[in-house]
């Protein structure tokens, strides 16, 4: 149980970590997030319940495919999540680095990196876990 309570309070600092990110654009980035209606991540309260949201479901998906998925399956769904939050992360990347998105401000570019990395990082956890043959039923958890 230690270690599923460690990896819950990691995810959460990395979750309020990237959404204080997200809540601080510069200037610029706060035009941005007016002009595009960017509501989710205006304060950080939004920002933080948007993250969660995200985070939370990823984490739901992976938890409900660990218990009734036979662990093949499950692991061919590990996969092609962790494989879609890289593509994610590639696609952030080379979207923030034309320059219009990066005078936005160097905190909000990171939070804009920081939840795929996050979910990615998560999916590749279970992907592994799924591995090593401690995927179903196990205490462990997360």
């Amino acid at each position: 149980m230690n270690k599923k309570l460690s990896s819950l309070v990691l995810l959460a600092v990395l979750s309020v970590t990237d959404a204080y990110l997200l809540a601080h654009p510069n200037l610029i980035g706060k035009i941005g997030i007016w002009v595009y209606k960017h509501d989710y991540i205006k304060t950080f309260p939004k920002a933080l319940l948007t993250v969660l949201l995200v985070v939370g479901t990823s984490l739901a998906i992976c938890e409900l495919l660990r218990k009734f998925v036979k662990p093949r399956t499950a692991s061919w769904i590990y996969l092609g999540m962790a494989v879609m939050g890289l593509l994610w992360f590639v696609y952030v990347y080379l979207t923030f680095s034309s320059f219009a998105y990066r005078i936005t401000g160097k905190a909000f570019v990171y939070g804009a990196h920081l939840l795929p990395v996050v979910l990615t990082g998560l999916f590749s956890r279970y992907l592994i876990k799924s591995w090593l043959g401690s995927g179903r039923n196990q205490p462990e958890g997360v």
